[in-house]
């Protein structure tokens, strides 16, 4: 168990508006009379979309409109590397803005017309010289437009705006966006970051250079990852959203029943083999509420930590009635039972920490206690990742998209993540460094490796924050799909299953022809 000050308790857009029905406008014949036309421009009009940005990056400049200066909106959905890239360097243009799949683009007519040769463009009108362009995120909900303000394009929670100034949202920030405190998540609180040029709000991954592509060549997974795979249960997984589901779990409602739900997780985790499980307390305005921690040590490395989590508190617009959270965010605390399953069956050479956190909806109490008390107790350094799970099993089509947010530090993690994906799953990904309003932040705000997994419909779910929020709106396929990269990524991080852990099978079942290809902490 980690020691903590706290009570510790021993138990042992317009159309084509969806952007899966989108398809280049492009016929093929233009496409490659394009690309050819391309070839043969002048070598200094083809400077990369990356050189610029490493350019701008040497000052600190923001994006100011200028007179004459045409606006409009590419759809660049799965466009691949090459054509993104493109449209990204075309001569003419000012700067852009990428949020998932479109492309703000700010140049000349020529500029536009160019790139409406390369992909479908939607035109924004003419807009007041000096305006700025902001990106505006919102606490526990979807943003809303900012009084003066005029939207450009949005996605996922994230709100492209243009405006003279966004001052009353501004003040209270700090210069990085990566550092913000938690105080910012509580509440309803709406945020507005001025936006420099040649700027990824979020990829997506089919669109990233080859160099980040997880489909490149890189260091393979063990075999032995298989089998943490191949544990994951997603019916087991959705029987335990609808347990949870069955409790009013608000932190501080006096009608709640979030105290035999954190009982019922204590004896999960209990059932387990080699966890060490206890609750920790904390305080929400008066209110005493309690993480459930298990922690499952290392086999070879007991001193390298990893953090998988999920907040088990929901919410609702009538908590006095229910708040069952089926998708926020029993899914992901369901998500982090499943994950104990497979790796105490297959133990990992690191340790593991499996948290179910609550407060969450509050404004991230639970993960911010915890991850103030790593600190205090110099643990920090221990700590080689965090996984945290929002939101894992809804998607609003057959597209299963998985969103992966963290900071630019950890953009290593995240590809990791995202070649889990696409070796053992049909997910989507898409990948964000301007982290905010889930349990990941507490611990990149004090410069811990973490990472939030949510799925990259979460912002249109219609019961988000309902007492609709039932276990029949959960996609099995979404979360099971989830689930396995995440167990596929932690069991790379952590060495599991570890060379100990290999051999016990093996010896037990009589076999020992494979074990050193199984594990994946063989020779390290």
């Amino acid at each position: 168990m980690i020691p903590t000050h706290n009570q510790l308790t021993t138990i042992a857009p317009q159309a084509p508006s969806r952007r899966r029905s989108r398809r280049l406008a492009i016929p093929r014949l233009v496409a490659l009379f394009t690309a050819a036309f391309l070839v043969a421009l002048p070598l200094a009009a083809q400077a990369t979309a990356q050189e610029r940005v490493q350019e701008r990056a040497q000052g600190k400049e923001t994006v100011s409109l200028r007179a004459g200066q045409q606006l409009a909106v590419a759809d660049i959905h799965r466009i691949g590397p090459e054509a993104l890239e493109e449209l990204k360097a075309l001569p003419g243009l000012n700067w852009w803005i990428e949020v998932d799949d479109e492309l703000l683009l700010a140049g000349t007519e020529e500029a536009l017309e160019a790139a409406r040769r390369i992909t479908w463009l939607r035109s924004l009108p003419a807009l007041p010289p000096g305006h700025g362009v902001y990106l505006v995120q919102r606490s526990h909900g979807t943003p809303t437009l900012p009084p003066g303000a005029t939207p450009l394009t949005a996605a996922r929670g994230r709100l492209v705006v243009a405006a003279a100034s966004l001052p009353a949202l501004s003040e209270p920030l700090l210069s990085d966006p990566a550092h913000l405190p938690e105080e910012d998540c509580r509440g309803l609180h709406q945020r507005a970051i001025p936006l420099g040029p040649d700027t990824v709000l979020a990829a997506q991954q089919a669109n990233r250079p080859e160099r980040w592509n997880p489909k490149s060549p890189r260091r393979g997974f063990a075999a032995g990852v298989q089998l943490l795979v191949d544990h994951i249960d997603d019916a087991r997984w959705f029987s335990d959203i609808s347990i949870l589901a069955g409790w009013n779990r608000h932190t501080t409602n006096g009608n709640s029943n979030i105290d035999q739900a954190r009982d019922w997780l204590v004896q999960q985790f209990q059932a387990l083999p080699h966890l060490l499980v206890g609750t920790e307390s904390f305080s929400v305005g008066g209110t005493t509420a309690w993480n459930v921690v298990a922690q499952l040590p290392g086999t070879l490395r007991p001193d390298a930590w990893h953090i998988i989590g999920a907040h088990y508190d929901a919410t609702s617009q009538n908590t006095s009635v229910a708040a069952p959270g089926a998708e926020d965010n029993a899914s992901g605390c369901a998500g982090v039972l499943e994950m104990a399953r497979a790796f105490t069956a297959y133990r990992p050479a690191e340790t593991l920490f499996f948290i179910c956190y609550s407060g969450e909806e509050q404004g991230l109490f639970g993960s911010t206690d915890h991850a103030s008390d790593l600190i205090a107790q110099g643990n920090g350094g221990k700590i080689r990742s965090v996984q945290i799970m929002d939101m894992i099993g809804y998607s609003g089509d057959a597209d299963l998209d998985s969103l992966l947010e963290s900071n630019s530090s950890n953009v290593a993690l995240m590809d990791l993540y995202a070649a889990a994906a696409a070796q053992y799953t049909n997910l989507r990904i898409v990948t964000s460094t301007f982290p905010f309003g889930s349990d990941h932040v507490p611990y990149l705000n004090r410069g811990l490796p973490a990472l939030l997994v949510i799925e990259n419909d979460w912002d249109v779910y219609p019961h988000y924050h309902r007492t609709t929020d039932l276990p029949a709106n959960i996609s099995l396929a979404m979360g099971g799909e989830t689930l396995r990269m995440n167990v596929a990524a932690m069991a790379d991080l952590a060495g599991a299953p570890s060379a100990e852990a290999v051999f016990s099978a093996g010896f037990e079942g009589g076999d020992l022809s494979e074990w050193s290809a199984s594990c994946s902490d063989c020779g390290k």
